[in-house]
């Protein structure tokens, strides 16, 4: 069984701040390859939607780290999952969820 992945309108607003953040700090290679690990996880999401550990259980939000630094917070429903936040720690390291 496949999922639907989609981003909310924030998680949409974090993606360009963190990949034009790390263009600006770390090159235009770093953000290509930011770019194609968030499709990645994205895939992986449609066949395998529990793999992020239980963040927020009354609310089902789950979340997983895809890269060492980034962390990416979604919550299934039904068929659709809704990726709600991504978060950078070099950004904001001690801001939580």
């Amino acid at each position: 069984m496949t999922f639907d992945v989609a981003f909310t309108k924030r998680a949409e607003k974090d993606f360009e701040n963190i990949s034009n953040y790390i263009e600006r700090e770390f090159g235009s290679f770093s953000a290509t390859r930011f770019k194609s690990r968030v499709v990645e996880f994205a895939t992986i999401l449609q066949v395998f939607p529990e793999i992020g550990t239980l963040e927020v259980a009354d609310k089902n939000i789950r979340a997983s780290v895809i890269h060492g630094r980034l962390k990416v917070f979604y919550r299934v429903k039904g068929q659709r999952i809704m990726v709600l936040r991504l978060f950078d720690t070099r950004q904001h390291p001690d801001k939580t969820f």
